[in-house]
Formats: structure tokens, C-alpha cells, sequence
């Protein structure tokens, strides 16, 4: 059997919808008559299809994907795909109907049982895939902990709010514990252990211990690291410490990942394009940047700055959500061959794609700074972010029609 193509189209149909709804949220502070549902059903309904629908299952195709040859589950991976489709589909229409209310709860906590599916589907057929390292595998081990530690913060939510602390700190945190195990964990470790094994399938060699050991204080980092994302809350000197453990620790092991990689970087030439080299050291320099943006966080008095500053959380996210990780994903699309990098479609697609992403940025933390020095404010700043945003969907439809062509 040979690996369906649909699982490219739907994954890029939640691309797609996630920045038509980005879209959609920009029109209000431009066009009055865009507001026709309330903001934040379309920003929930947005958040939503952005980590439960496009990142989440295009970690799951691309797992498929590299593993597909060795699978012997193949009928069983579709059907978590068409369970993908249908669950989130009907939760992001449930979000734009009445927001954070009973429809969106039942379909959330129905998606979390499918990413159990997903965690326990990935684990059984881990032990088919043969030659893949120790250090892989600890990888692909960690991302699943990781994901299945993400799901805590959601289920805790319910118990937070029935005993009447919605409006606590600790429904605040609850939130920032899911994100930071879904990006700093979840998407993190599965995008990297997919990039080194598919480094290891074309024979390109690296230190074996080096990317070991960055695994470990990586992993080992992870846990105090989460006490960065609310030093907005006096969690006392403990936490302070445990904050700044944590963020310096991951520093180290990505800066020592990468300089493990890098020594390899002479063998990539026959494996990858020109463009191909440069998207992936893009996403090795955000992926860098968005590290050291986070030693901001360890200034005394500098962290409730930064939270009480949406365009900062906004720009952060982005960074992390459009700039790491969606560019790692579309780089490993096209290197596995589920997007062709020969057309000039998928290269013109992602350098419109990037453009509206460096714009967007720009204007976000630019908006900032000048908010905390003498006030200022960018002319035009809501008509330059929707324009922004209007780049980034003109590039993902340029990535998806060559998906379409080359399956007619």
C-alpha cells in the first residue's frame, strides 16, 4: 500500500482554516462588519485548530510517513487520520458556535482520548521499526511523555473551574502548563527525533553521545523550565531558581544539538538543496532566538511586563508556533518527499509564507518596545498585521495546489 496522499491535504487543510481564522481576527480591529461572532470564539476555535489540528497531525504524518515501509499498521494509521479530521473539524465549528462552553468541552476532552490513541499507537509500533537508535527512540519516548503530561493542564481546568477559580492564577497556569509541554516537549522532541532519524535513513552520521547527552539535560531542563512561563505570579525564590535551571539548561542543549549537527552540515550537500540548507539553518537561528528571548523572562520585574503586553505573547507564540515549528515541519515535508521542492510553487509558496511571518513578527515586538519607551504607536499597524496574515495564507495555498497537481 502505498502512503496516502490525503494525509498531506488534510493536514494543510488545517493550515489552511488556521490562517483564514487568523485572518478573520485581524478583519476586526479593520473592517466593523467582519464582527459578526464574538472574538474569542474565533480565537479559541483558532488556538485550537493550530495545535490540536495542523501541529498535531502533521507530527502524526510525518511519523507515519518516515515509518510507513516497516509499518504493519497501516489500515490502523488511517483510521486515527479520518478520527483526526472529523473530532477537530467538529471542535473548531463548536468553538466558533458558542466559544468555551459545553459542545467545545465534550469535543477537547474527546481529542485528548484520540492523542491517547495516538501516543499508545506510536509506542506499539515503535518496536517495528528497525535500525532505529537508542537515542531516537529516547526522542519519540520523551515527545509522547510530554504529550500525554500536556493533557493535565486541560483536565485540571474543569476541576479549577467547578471549584470556583476560574478567575485564579491557577486557571492561568493550568494553560501555560499545557502550552510549554506542547511546544517545549511534545513538538520539540518529535521534531527533532524525526529530523536525526531521517538524517540516520539517508547514512548521515553524527556524534551519537553528543546528541545523547544534549537529550538529557534537555529533558532534565524541561520540568523547572515550566516555572519561566508563570514568574508573572510571586512563586517565590524556589521558583525563581527552578525558572532559571531550567531555561539555561535548555539553552545548553540546544546549542549543544545544534553544534553536534553542524560538524555534519558538509555532508548535507548531496542530501539537500541550496534552499533546502538555508530553510533549515532559519529554523535553527528561530529556534535559537526563541530560546534566548526566554532569558527575559529571568529579569526581576521583567516577566509581568512581558505578560501584561499582548503583542509580545502573541509575537512569542508566533515565533515558536510559525517560525519553529510550522518552517521544521514544512522543511520535513518537503525533504520526505510530501511536498515537492523542485516546484517553483512550493519555493515561491514558503518565501511568501516567511515573508508575512518576518513582518508579522516585527510589527508585534516592535509595537512592544515602542509601548514600553515613549509610547508610540506603528501607523497603520492593524492594516500591516492583516496584510501579514493575508501573506501567510497566499503561501500555504501556493504549497497546497502543488499537493493537488502532482495527485492528478
Amino acid at each position: 500500500m502505498a502512503f496516502p496522499t490525503k494525509f498531506t491535504h488534510i493536514s494543510l487543510f488545517f493550515l489552511t482554516i488556521t490562517a483564514l481564522s487568523g485572518i478573520w481576527m485581524r478583519l476586526y480591529f479593520v473592517a466593523p462588519n467582519a464582527q459578526t461572532l464574538p472574538f474569542e470564539h474565533i480565537l479559541h476555535g483558532h488556538s485550537h485548530m493550530a495545535i490540536l489540528g495542523w501541529t498535531f497531525l502533521a507530527m502524526f504524518v510525518l511519523y507515519v510517513k518516515l515509518t510507513w515501509e516497516s509499518m504493519p499498521k497501516k489500515k490502523h494509521a488511517i483510521a486515527i487520520l479520518y478520527t483526526i479530521l472529523v473530532v477537530t473539524l467538529m471542535m473548531f465549528i463548536a468553538f466558533l458556535y458558542e466559544g468555551y462552553a459545553t459542545y467545545s468541552i465534550i469535543l477537547s476532552v474527546i481529542h485528548i482520548f484520540v492523542e491517547y490513541w495516538v501516543i499508545i499507537f506510536i509506542w506499539i509500533t515503535l518496536k517495528y521499526i528497525p535500525h532505529m537508535t537508542r537515542t531516537l527512540r529516547l526522542f519519540m519516548y520523551a515527545s509522547l511523555l510530554s504529550l500525554f503530561l500536556s493533557t493535565l493542564g486541560p483536565f485540571s481546568l474543569g476541576a479549577i473551574a467547578a471549584n470556583g477559580l476560574r478567575e485564579s492564577p491557577l486557571f492561568e497556569m493550568a494553560i501555560y502548563f499545557y502550552l510549554h509541554f506542547q511546544y517545549n516537549g511534545w513538538l520539540f522532541f518529535m521534531l527533532i527525533g524525526l529530523f536525526l532519524f531521517f538524517l540516520q535513513k539517508n547514512k548521515i552520521t553524527y556524534n551519537e553521545k553528543w546528541i545523547q547527552c544534549s537529550f538529557w539535560i534537555y529533558f532534565i531542563s524541561l520540568f523547572p523550565a515550566y516555572f519561566s512561563a508563570i514568574l508573572w505570579y510571586d512563586i517565590g525564590i524556589g521558583g525563581y531558581i527552578a525558572a532559571f535551571i531550567g531555561v539555561i539548561g535548555q539553552c545548553i542543549a540546544i546549542l549543544l544539538l545544534i553544534g553536534t549537527i553542524f560538524p555534519a552540515y558538509h555532508s548535507f550537500h548531496a542530501l539537500f538543496s541550496k534552499h533546502m540548507k538555508i530553510s533549515y539553518i532559519f529554523v535553527a537561528f528561530i529556534l535559537l532566538m526563541k530560546q534566548f528571548l526566554e532569558f527575559g523572562l529571568l529579569i526581576p520585574g521583567f516577566s509581568s511586563l512581558i505578560y501584561e503586553t499582548r503583542s509580545v505573547i502573541i509575537g512569542y507564540l508566533h515565533l515558536t508556533l510559525l517560525g519553529f515549528i510550522t518552517m521544521f515541519i514544512l522543511n520535513l515535508y518537503q525533504s520526505t518527499q510530501l511536498l515537492d521542492e523542485t516546484k517553483k510553487r512550493v519555493t515561491y509558496g514558503i518565501a511568501i509564507f516567511l515573508g508575512g511571518f518576518v513582518v508579522q513578527e516585527v510589527i508585534l515586538f516592535c509595537s512592544a518596545l515602542f509601548a514600553w519607551t515613549n509610547g508610540w504607536i506603528i501607523p497603520y499597524q492593524n492594516e500591516l498585521l492583516l496584510s501579514a496574515t493575508i501573506l501567510l495564507l497566499v503561501g500555504i495555498c501556493s504549497i497546497w495546489t502543488t499537493v493537488c497537481k502532482q495527485t492528478k
